[in-house]
């Protein structure tokens, strides 16, 4: 090891310098074909997912186009008129009702399987849930609504 050591200190400059560089050189076409390659191979798979995606969407803009457009206003459903009565039954139970300036407050005992339909039945109603809690009761939940009239 000392002489090769020895050897590179007595040799002329231009070969350390022409030495050095090709070491560089080798160095840094390793470090490419290692680390840099696979992730430029990676981004180049994903500029093709990602104009193949483009070229998909783009192709399903004509259908889209043609389908004819339906917009349905809140106004244009039917709406039902609002009546705490309508939550009585079908897993529910009304507790009270207690109407204020804009809607009221609604306080049921229900089942846990009933509180889904619930709410879309309240939109059905055209009214609002501003806030509501839930909390159990003996076997089934108690559900406390404040309902808004919706605008």
């Amino acid at each position: 090891m000392d002489t090769l050591l020895e050897r590179w200190c007595e040799s002329r400059p231009w070969c350390r310098l022409v030495c050095g560089g090709l070491a560089i050189l080798l160095m840094g076409l390793a470090a490419w074909g290692v680390l840099l390659r696979p992730v430029e191979q990676q981004c180049a798979e994903r500029q093709q997912q990602l104009i193949q995606a483009a070229r998909t969407n783009a192709s399903l803009w004509p259908t889209a186009s043609q389908a004819p457009f339906s917009s349905q206003t809140r106004t244009a459903l039917e709406l039902k008129p609002f009546s705490p009565l309508d939550f009585q039954g079908e897993g529910t139970r009304l507790l009270h009702w207690k109407p204020l300036q804009n809607g009221g407050e609604l306080a049921l005992e229900a089942e846990w399987q009933a509180i889904p339909p619930l709410f879309s039945r309240l939109a059905q109603r055209d009214v609002r849930v501003a806030a509501f809690t839930l909390s159990p009761q003996n076997t089934a939940l108690r559900l406390q609504l404040e309902l808004e009239h919706a605008k």
